[in-house]
């Protein structure tokens, strides 16, 4: 008989987290479940703790493949996946023992596509008291988009019908953002989606995740994500605050890439960036309010490769 919801783990080099990953999800009190682990080519233990953690507990499938990202193992573990509900988990987080239960109970009471909770960012993982939260349903998921407090743009704390997700994968290509990318795919098929306010899923902050590397893949993986997801919503006729939220984060993606060529002294690279999409910071300029500070900021990155380094470089060195 095939479980009702698949749980995605992609597993690298995890050997210092995924145990408490591992026991957070099998102590979830909904137990008609498959835990998929895809270990990524990991080099250290991470392996043979998943296999032994795995020898105890029949629910969990571990996958070993070679290294290909994050991206490919997810979309490993949704080939593998056999539930009718899939969710996803990386390899270092936790998540408190009531998730599964209430977001499946909403999913199937309120008939939505998928259900999306709140999230803590900790340095350890501290369990959260259970309290009813509060649920929210719309049928015009798309408004979520722009929703701020609910971690929207994560894959990992929510439950999706598996027919939602259909043929729809994550972007091997990309080295960052690639989430954001595939949950607003998502998001704009779906019919129906409820948020629960409840904070169960918590994210585990270590200083070695690629959130906290600084390298061009990165940011020109948040630009190409952005400009895409704009130019979407835009062909589909998308207007109001949705559209607006996303033009303004891919106006944000290019002025990281300008902001990565001041640091790094790219200066042939931060005038193609420029000659590239001037017009659109133009427009962005013109037509959005900004407060004083902020505006004086875009002005300074925008204008031209001396004046932003004598601003964002130069300056800050004399200070340093």
């Amino acid at each position: 008989m095939k479980p009702s919801l698949s749980i995605i783990i992609p597993v690298y080099n995890n050997e210092c987290y995924v145990q408490a990953t591992l026991e957070s999800v099998l102590a979830q009190t909904y137990r008609d479940m498959e835990v998929i682990v895809i270990d990524d080519g990991s080099t250290d233990r991470s392996l043979n703790i998943c296999q032994k953690i795995a020898a105890q507990d029949g629910r969990i499938r571990v996958i070993h493949k070679e290294n290909g990202g994050v991206s490919s193992a997810r979309n490993r573990g949704l080939d593998e996946a056999q539930g009718e509900y899939i969710s996803f988990i990386d390899g270092d987080d936790c998540i408190d023992p009531q998730m599964y239960d209430i977001m499946i109970g909403v999913l199937e009471g309120e008939k939505v596509d998928l259900v999306n909770c709140r999230v803590i960012k900790e340095d350890s993982y501290e369990r959260t008291p259970y309290e009813v939260g509060i649920v929210e349903v719309s049928d015009l998921p798309v408004n979520y988009l722009s929703k701020k407090g609910y971690f929207i743009d994560s894959s990992l704390n929510k439950v999706y019908r598996r027919a939602l997700i259909g043929e729809t994968r994550f972007n091997e290509k990309l080295a960052y953002s690639e989430d954001k990318l595939f949950v607003t795919e998502i998001i704009l098929k779906a019919r129906t989606m409820a948020l629960v306010s409840n904070a169960f899923y918590h994210y585990i902050q270590h200083k070695d995740s690629l959130s906290w590397q600084d390298t061009e893949a990165v940011w020109e993986g948040n630009f190409k994500v952005h400009e895409r997801i704009y130019r979407r919503m835009e062909a589909d006729g998308i207007i109001g605050a949705v559209l607006d939220s996303a033009f303004r984060g891919y106006v944000r993606s290019i002025i990281a890439l300008l902001r990565y060529d001041i640091k790094h002294r790219r200066k042939d690279s931060y005038n193609q960036t420029l000659s590239e999409h001037g017009a659109v910071l133009k427009r962005f300029l013109k037509l959005t309010p900004l407060p004083l500070g902020k505006k004086l900021e875009y002005l300074t990155y925008t204008t031209s490769y001396g004046l932003a380094s004598l601003v964002h470089y130069y300056a800050k060195r004399r200070r340093s």
